[in-house]
């Protein structure tokens, strides 16, 4: 393993100064986080950010958010849902990345701010995440998109969602393929085995027993646990995945399910690339004010993924 980067280690002692999530309710979690200082954000030169809802399966809205480059269009699309274990964050928590990301690879970012658990568990972010991306077929048009050409795109337990996503669009039929998946430090797998769980159980930003607390909010049972659109390394058959890009962190506790998610994957055909950010931890890519070239390089990957189609 490489050494952990300086900004890393000051980013960790920070978290340190922190109250861990494992002793909090999610209530006392979700008021710590918003009492948090709030930092300058930095938007990337998009031509125009706005803010939508939409309805749900239950007749219940969510928000969206929408971020369009500069350019005459069509555009391609990625659909971006955001980490937090499917307890934590909002559409605030990915904007300055998402904008960055619009701007960068020349697409629509449309984020999406599905239903937290426990409030809403298992299945209902899901839900969420399949119908905002039935939203967005039917309404590319109109959001001068294509939409033959919608990517579904998210990091952590957002990465999680995405790869449903792809599951239930197949089941669902009679839609236009999903162009591509990209997934930063993806949930996988729900039963905290792996050996980057036993190298990074404590210390690295995501603890162990932090993942635990997130999935006991989640899901309910055993059963939900095996379910393979909460925990993808439980299918039997993994192929109909659309090329897949995988972008894990060096020191997280995800990572090894990540990357053995994308070696299924290629197991089947299907076209993976699968990078391992060196030197940092989880939850990178929505932190701008420690990761900002670890991000660039990201969108870097990400551009040059899309552009290879």
């Amino acid at each position: 393993m490489n050494a952990l980067y300086e900004h890393t280690k000051q980013y960790l002692n920070h978290l340190k100064e922190l109250p861990s999530l494992a002793s909090m309710t999610y209530k006392e979690a979700r008021e710590m986080r918003a009492n948090l200082p709030k930092r300058e954000v930095q938007l990337a030169d998009v031509a125009k950010i706005e803010d939508r809802s939409i309805t749900m399966r239950d007749g219940e809205k969510i928000g969206m958010r929408i971020y369009t480059p500069h350019g005459k269009g069509p555009f391609n699309i990625i659909l971006y849902y955001h980490g937090g274990g499917w307890v934590l964050n909002d559409l605030d928590t990915c904007h300055e990345s998402c904008s960055r990301l619009a701007f960068s690879t020349g697409h629509i970012v449309v984020s999406v701010e599905y239903r937290l658990a426990p409030e809403h568990p298992f299945p209902i972010p899901v839900n969420d995440a399949f119908d905002s991306y039935l939203w967005a077929v039917q309404h590319a048009e109109s959001l001068n998109g294509n939409p033959q050409k919608i990517s579904v795109a998210g990091d952590s337990a957002g990465g999680n969602l995405a790869i449903a996503v792809c599951q239930l669009a197949v089941q669902y039929g009679e839609l236009p393929p999903i162009q591509s998946q990209i997934l930063l430090y993806p949930v996988t797998d729900l039963s905290f085995h792996s050996n980057s769980y036993k190298l990074f159980e404590k210390g690295f930003g995501l603890d162990k027993d932090v993942m635990k607390w997130f999935s006991r909010h989640y899901i309910s049972s055993i059963h939900d646990a095996q379910n393979p659109l909460a925990a993808p390394l439980r299918l039997k058959e993994f192929s109909n995945f659309p090329p897949t890009l995988i972008m894990a962190a060096e020191y997280d506790v995800l990572r090894d399910e990540a990357l053995l998610f994308g070696e299924k994957l290629s197991e089947m055909g299907t076209p993976t690339k699968s990078i391992v950010m060196e030197g940092i931890v989880h939850s990178y890519f929505t932190q701008n004010h420690v990761f900002h070239e670890e991000i660039e390089s990201t969108i870097q990957h990400i551009e040059a993924f899309l552009n290879d189609l």
